[in-house]
C-alpha cells in the first residue's frame, strides 16, 4: 500500500449518463431521487441534491459518460495529477460543470473517462430522504487491466475479489476512502455502465425509500438483500432506459492493512439472503 497517496481519500461526487429520452430522464431524477433539475449548455440538465448530482446529456441510452470524485483541495489534486503523469497516464479537460477550475479527466482501458476535481459549490441542505452518491460499477471483458489501471495507475485500493476459479476474475470492489468500494467493475463481453449507489443511513430509510418508490410505481428488480463484498444492504430498481440504480445502507469499512478478500462466484456471494442478478 502506498503512503504518498493524494487520491486517499476522495469520493465519488456526481455523474454524467447519456439520455435519449431527456424529458422522461430528467422526471425520473427529479421525482425519484428528489433532485431539482437546472439547464446546461447544449442542451443538458444538472440534476443537483445535497448529497446526489447527475448530469444528463442528450446521447444513447444507458451510457456513462464519465464518473466525477472530489478530492478535499487543490494540493491534493495537483499532486495527484503529477503522480499519474509520472505513471504515463495523461490528463485531459474536465467536462464537469461542477468542479473548479485544475480538475481533469483520465480514460481508463475501456475508454471509461474518470474526472477529478474539488467541488465548486456546497450542496444543497438536505435531502427528501436520505442517499449520497456512493459507488459507481462498469463492466468489461478485461476486468484485470481495468482493476490494474485503478489500482495502481489511479491509487484506487482493492478490497474485495471474485473468483470463478483462481486467475479468473469476475468482480473487483476497490475504494478510495474506508468506505469498502466507490468503484467496481463486474465481467462481461464488452465494455457497458452497470449501476450506481445511493448509501442512505439504515435499514429504515429503505423501507421509506421502497414505498417512494411504490408510490411513484417503480417496481423493485432485486432485492431486498445483503451483499457478500461489502456486507451492505441493498434493492434495486431501474430508470426509465434500463440503468440500475441501488439503495443501499451499512456497507462495510475497510481498516487500513487489511488484505484483499476472496470470494467464490455464486449467487450468495452477491446476495446472501436470496437470488442474485448474475452478470457472467
Amino acid at each position: 500500500m502506498r503512503k504518498d497517496n493524494p487520491l486517499f481519500p476522495a469520493r465519488l461526487h456526481h455523474l454524467c449518463l447519456s439520455a435519449r429520452d431527456l424529458g422522461a430522464m430528467t422526471g425520473f431524477y427529479r421525482d425519484g431521487l428528489g433532485l431539482e433539475p437546472a439547464p446546461l449548455p447544449g442542451r443538458g440538465r444538472l440534476m443537483r441534491g445535497g448529497e446526489r448530482m447527475l448530469v444528463l446529456e442528450p446521447g444513447e441510452k444507458r451510457q456513462l459518460v464519465y464518473s466525477a470524485y472530489a478530492l478535499a483541495d487543490e494540493q491534493r489534486l495537483v499532486r495527484l495529477r503529477e503522480q499519474l503523469a509520472g505513471r504515463g497516464i495523461r490528463a485531459g479537460a474536465s467536462p464537469s460543470p461542477l468542479f473548479r477550475e485544475g480538475a481533469f479527466s483520465v480514460s481508463d482501458p475501456d475508454g471509461g473517462l474518470v474526472v477529478f476535481g474539488v467541488p465548486a459549490k456546497p450542496g444543497a441542505s438536505s435531502d427528501r430522504l436520505p442517499g449520497r452518491l456512493q459507488h459507481v460499477v462498469r463492466q468489461s471483458a478485461q476486468i484485470d487491466r481495468i482493476a490494474a489501471f485503478y489500482r495502481d495507475g489511479l491509487g484506487f485500493r482493492l478490497s474485495d475479489v471474485v473468483h470463478k476459479a483462481p486467475g479468473s476474475a469476475t468482480a473487483c470492489f476497490l475504494r478510495s476512502d474506508p468506505e469498502h468500494h466507490s468503484f467496481a467493475v463486474f465481467h462481461a463481453r464488452e465494455p457497458a455502465f452497470d449501476h450506481f449507489s445511493l448509501e442512505s443511513s439504515g435499514w429504515n430509510d429503505l423501507r421509506d425509500w421502497a414505498d417512494h418508490f411504490a408510490r411513484l410505481s417503480v417496481p423493485i428488480f432485486w432485492g431486498p438483500g445483503r451483499h457478500g463484498p461489502g456486507n451492505n444492504l441493498f434493492f434495486m430498481v431501474r430508470d426509465p432506459e434500463g440503468n440500475a440504480v441501488e439503495i443501499s445502507a451499512e456497507i462495510e469499512r475497510i481498516p487500513d492493512g487489511r488484505p484483499a478478500g476472496d470470494w467464490p462466484h455464486n449467487e450468495r456471494t452477491l446476495n446472501q439472503w436470496s437470488g442474485s442478478w448474475i452478470r457472467s
